[in-house]
């Protein structure tokens, strides 16, 4: 990975405070990354704009699954789309990374919690007919929409990790040897204000408003050690933790928010869930299983065979060669 080199100070920088300087400590490698990169390293504003208030018994309140201000949400998007950004695929904001990351954060908000999705299958596949090895017309319905009931001690754990140890009943049994855990809905409120804060100071506007380019300036600023202040029970810092939802947004289960039509599935070559179907189905009229011509197993794959049936193997990619290295230099460590 190649070596990120910093700007060089401009002269209306001079009031900037020491820990924001360009010439502080090298970054780490985190931020700043090319998208091929990244997938490859393995995720003061008005009142006014306030989220939509719904009037509940004469009470403004804000709407059921939103927890963002308008400006609020405003950073999260650009945040997250700079973490994850658009090329000729989609970014972390068109596959609603942040979508995923506001209903976590309004889980609560329903009935049943949102927070551990049931199943076992998500009608994405059929079921296998196996009376002759080969795909049904039925699907199963997706189960994955009706999230499971938390016990009394997940609700508790869970409650804890949103609202933080010191709101919960029965949470902050901990705290005076671990230090009371912060709810991660503070953790963004405060985190994003401090992402301003510092955009302010490096590049005069809230991150939103930024170029893309001075955008990444703020995020090399933020990635400097003592900027953004770890978390003492989870560890890393509001960066780390944003970069690590953003992923889980991109390329989880869609039924939790993000991985909008399954495109952060297919921008990494996943397919997914493939249950009840499989890949090889067992056909009870020869006893056998017959594998899916569409996805072989164990015969060569279509685009792999020349003409007359003659296996005539893809070279590997670049990525793919340096793979197999690493494969081949592992296994012969654990192999003596």
């Amino acid at each position: 990975m190649p070596k990120l080199k910093l700007p060089r100070r401009r002269a209306d920088e001079s009031a900037t405070p020491p820990e924001l300087r360009w010439d502080a400590p090298r970054l780490s490698a985190t931020v700043l990354l090319s998208r091929r990169q990244f997938l490859k390293a393995g995720a003061v504003l008005l009142a006014a704009a306030s989220v939509p208030l719904t009037r509940v018994e004469g009470v403004w309140a804000a709407a059921r699954g939103r927890f963002f201000t308008r400006p609020e949400r405003a950073t999260l998007n650009a945040l997250c789309d700079r973490i994850l950004p658009r090329d000729g695929d989609p970014g972390a904001l068109a596959l609603d990374a942040p979508r995923y990351i506001e209903r976590l954060l309004t889980a609560f908000d329903h009935p049943v919690p949102r927070i551990f999705a049931g199943g076992p299958f998500s009608g994405r596949n059929p079921f296998p007919d196996n009376s002759d090895g080969t795909p049904a017309r039925k699907r199963p319905r997706n189960s994955f929409k009706r999230f499971v009931p938390l016990t009394r001690v997940q609700d508790i754990r869970w409650r804890a990790e949103l609202f933080g140890s010191a709101a919960v009943p029965g949470a902050d049994f901990n705290d005076a040897v671990l230090a009371p855990l912060i709810g991660l809905r503070d953790t963004y409120r405060t985190g994003l204000a401090r992402v301003n804060e510092v955009a302010t100071m490096v590049a005069g506007a809230p991150f939103a408003r930024l170029t893309t380019a001075r955008q990444d300036e703020v995020l090399a600023a933020l990635d400097m050690g003592g900027v953004l202040q770890p978390d003492a029970r989870r560890g890393g810092t509001f960066l780390d933790l944003l970069i690590r939802q953003t992923l889980e947004g991109c390329f989880g289960v869609p039924e939790y928010g993000g991985n909008k039509r399954r495109r952060g599935w297919r921008l990494v070559g996943l397919e997914g869930d493939a249950q009840p179907l499989g890949y090889s189905i067992f056909s009870t009229a020869d006893d056998t299983y017959h594998e899916r011509p569409d996805h072989p197993m164990s015969t060569p794959n279509p685009d792999e065979l020349g003409p007359g049936g003659v296996l005539a193997p893809r070279p590997l990619s670049e990525d793919g060669e340096r793979v197999q290295e690493t494969i081949i230099f592992f296994s012969s460590l654990f192999g003596e």
